[in-house]
Order: structure tokens, then sequence, then C-alpha cells
């Protein structure tokens, strides 16, 4: 009996070290940060990027529009115009916090669910020690962990492959959203619908109305992705880069 009390003294501190000196994969609260950490300072850069989207679109939003046949009142005109104008620009601003809002989300789905995906374990080989609770991981430790698995360390050792699956998914949300039948085109048209049916347009003047509208801001969608790709971290942001590693190496 004594013999087999032993035996499990032993085994059970056996285990104990060997957890204690195992690496762990990051989890949701460190996923989540670590999709922070890119998406924070990412958007610095993205809400320029949407303001001038919506300044295009706000000055070119009348082209083509012949307002006798909307209305014969002027004042009506007037108003109408403005509602458009600043029902148009909020919802740019709309569109700009929702996307950022998004972000984190997106880079997550593209740093752990893409190929290659940063999960898994990360003891075969042993490139690392898991530092104690309250301490970060270093940036030897990120040299160190050379293969693809699921920690910070792999994370930021191949920086720039997660940088660049997180840039070609942030682009695509915008060409999806883009779209004809997107969520940015869907919105105004309800907006506009909304105006013409507030003010008593006849059918005939809501639907040049709308149509107008609708055409001149899908005509700036159109080119959105392409403008906002080429103008998002053209160089990849490297003035970041060192602050978002050490974000991440600073969750366990």
């Amino acid at each position: 009996m004594k013999l087999f009390r032993s035996f499990n003294v032993v085994a059970t501190t056996f285990a104990m070290i060997f957890i204690a000196g195992s690496v762990k994969s990051c989890e949701k609260d460190c996923r989540a940060g670590i999709s922070n950490a890119f998406a924070n300072s990412w958007s610095n850069e993205i809400k320029p990027i949407f303001e001038n989207f919506k300044k295009n679109v706000t000055t070119n939003l009348f082209y083509g529009v012949s307002f006798d046949k909307v209305s014969n009142d002027p004042n009506v005109i007037d108003k109408i115009t403005k509602e458009l104008v600043n029902s148009v620009s909020g919802q740019c601003d709309n569109f700009t916090s929702e996307y950022i809002s998004e972000m984190p989300g997106v880079i997550q789905n593209a740093i752990f669910n893409e190929e290659p995906k940063f999960m898994g374990d990360c003891n075969n080989p042993k490139r690392v020690t898991q530092p104690p609770k309250g301490v970060n991981w270093t940036m030897d430790d990120c040299v160190k962990m050379d293969y693809v698995c699921g920690n910070p360390p792999s994370i930021c050792h191949f920086f720039d492959v997660n940088k660049n699956k997180s840039f070609v998914d942030l682009d695509q949300r915008i060409a999806n959203y883009s779209s004809p039948e997107g969520v940015y085109i869907t919105a105004i048209k309800k907006n506009v619908t909304a105006i013409a049916t507030n003010y008593n347009l006849t059918p005939d003047g809501a639907n040049h109305l709308e149509n107008c509208i609708s055409t001149n801001f899908q005509s700036w969608l159109s080119v959105f992705p392409t403008n906002f790709s080429n103008a998002f971290c053209p160089d990849k942001c490297p003035k970041y880069d060192n602050d978002i590693k050490l974000l991440l190496l600073s969750y366990p």
C-alpha cells in the first residue's frame, strides 16, 4: 500500500512538472487580444480612406438628376437634397465604424482558421518555455518559435505571413460589401426610398431620384475596392509592426 501511494505521488509530481513546462496554445482571450493588436493599429489607416470615399460620393451624388422630374417645389428640392447629402454622409460614417468594428474578427479568422492555421501543439519540438503568469514572451522567443503552431511566438515569427493573410481578407470584405447587391448600396437605397416617401414624391419622381442616386453611389462603390486596396497600407504599414509584436507577445 505504501509503495502504491509513493508511485502515485511520483506520477502526480511528474505530471505537474510536465504541465508546467509545456507551452500553451493561444486560447479565446489570447486570440481576441492578438486580433485587436493588429486591428487597433491599422484602423488609423482605414478612416481617411472612407473619408475620401464619402467626399467623392457626396460631391457627385446628384449627377444626372433632373430635379424637375422630382418635384416642382424648390423648397422640397432644397430639403430633399440636404437630407440626402446628410443621410448618405451619415451612412458612410456608419460603414466606417462598422468595418472597423469587424476588423478584429476578420483578422482572427485569417490567422487562426486559414492556411497556414496558427493552431495546435507547440511542444513538438520544444523551442521556447512558457513564461510564468504575468511575464511576457520575448522577442527572442519570437525568433526561436520557427514552426507554425498556436502560440504567440509562432504568430510573431511568421508575422509577415499573418499580415498578408489579414490584408487579403480585409480587402475581400470591402469587395463583398461594395458589390451591386452588397450591404453598402442596399443601405443607401433604403435611405433614398425613405426620404422620397417622406416627401410624397410621385412614383416617377421617386424612381428617377432613386435610380440616379443609386447609380452614382454604385459608380464609386465599383472602384472603392481597388482604391481601398491601393490606399490601405501599400507598404504593409511596418511602422506598427514592433508595437503589434510586443502586444501580441504579452498574451500567454
